[in-house]
């Protein structure tokens, strides 16, 4: 399942890429959406936002699944 999200999120990122190739500058398309006109330095930002997010997201998933594949250990009792 993770190898068939990896591949569709694979497939959008090069639609995108493919789309605005030619553009440098706005406006930005997107599966035939227009968006309005953005600055470059904005696009940048967006970019390393949304990757840092997905970066943090998946850590914070990593070590609670991580928790719950360990147990606990308890104090030995004196």
């Amino acid at each position: 399942m993770k190898a068939f999200w990896l591949l569709a999120v694979g497939a959008l990122l090069a639609i995108f890429i493919i789309q605005n190739w030619q553009q440098p500058s706005p406006p930005v398309q997107f599966l035939g959406f227009h968006f309005l006109p953005l600055p470059q330095s904005v696009i940048i930002l967006g970019s390393f936002l949304s990757g840092f997010l997905a970066g943090w997201v998946a850590n914070v998933f990593r070590v609670r699944k991580n928790q719950q594949e360990t147990p606990s250990e308890q104090p030995p009792e004196p």
